[in-house]
């Protein structure tokens, strides 16, 4: 948005001082001052000030973000099919690849890539390391990764789990179940009660996480509009891990996945977006042991 700012009604004068105000992921304000410009002067320099705002305006917003992931987010792969080769992440700008990486671990965190990290694809967007395939028994995988973006020097990184079953998995998940291992606890923010549970809360398997919500009258919001939980393991150097909670009925919201990867404090976060509102945020750590 371009504002001019004239000390009297001569044309030379109407250009003497002018504020450029664009907005990026922070607000940015531009201003210049110049005594008697000509009207040649004037439309140089107004074509100039456009130039460098439409710069800035198309490159703020650039990092280098995931667009697509292979093996998928939360994947589930049976062990008798066909096993992943490789894993690729497609980002939305280059990725520099003497300062990125993705490296893949086990659930005892050893490295099950080959350490061969490359930049694939003909726009340069698309990032691979490959897999030992002798390494993937069942378990859950961690894919961790950054990013420096060659487009605007911005660095980004995140995790995600995929998961090698076996065939008898759904028997070996109701048997860890049963132990009566969750975890649960409570909050209120806000006047509205936030209950989360975890069970059966074992490392590198499948577990289930549920967030139920109740306003001051017992009832269930309406306006919820998102429930994410975020987990971190900073030992291990994973995270975040992003799960989107998918909604069960008014104020119920669970999801089942391999987040929790590998044993150790976790650090976790539940955000609750909502309509007209404003987000609700509570953070917790739970310890999580390996399977018995």
């Amino acid at each position: 948005m371009l504002l001019c700012y004239p000390f009297n009604n001569t044309f030379y004068q109407l250009f003497e001082r002018c504020t450029i105000k664009f907005k990026t992921g922070n607000n940015i304000l531009i201003s210049y001052a110049k005594n008697y410009f000509s009207p040649s002067h004037a439309v140089i320099t107004l074509l100039l000030v456009t130039v460098i705002a439409g710069s800035f305006s198309s490159n703020v917003y650039g990092h280098a973000s995931p667009v697509s992931y292979s093996p998928a987010i939360n994947s589930n792969i049976v062990q008798n099919r066909s096993l992943p080769t490789k894993v690729v992440i497609s980002f939305s700008e280059r990725p520099e690849p003497k300062a990125s990486y993705i490296h893949v671990t086990d659930a005892k965190n050893n490295r099950i890539d080959n350490n061969d990290y490359a930049i694939t694809g003909q726009n340069e967007r698309q990032a691979t390391v490959t897999l030992g395939n002798n390494k993937l028994a069942p378990g859950v995988y961690t894919v961790s990764w950054l990013a420096l973006s060659r487009d605007d020097g911005h660095i980004t990184k995140g995790s995600y789990v995929f998961t090698i079953e076996p065939a008898q998995a759904a028997a070996a998940q109701t048997s860890l179940s049963s132990k009566n291992n969750t975890f649960s606890d409570q909050v209120t923010i806000n006047n509205i009660t936030l209950q989360y549970k975890i069970s059966p809360l074992y490392a590198g398997i499948s577990n289930r996480f549920n967030v139920t919500l109740t306003d001051a009258s017992g009832k269930s919001p309406t306006n919820i509009k998102n429930v994410i939980m975020q987990f971190n393991h900073k030992q291990a150097g994973i995270g975040p891990i992003v799960a989107n909670l998918h909604k069960l009925e008014n104020g119920v919201y669970s999801t089942v996945g391999g987040y929790i990867s590998q044993p150790g404090e976790w650090d976790n976060k539940i955000t609750v977006q909502r309509n007209g509102a404003y987000d609700l945020n509570h953070s917790f750590k739970v310890t999580v042991k390996a399977p018995p």
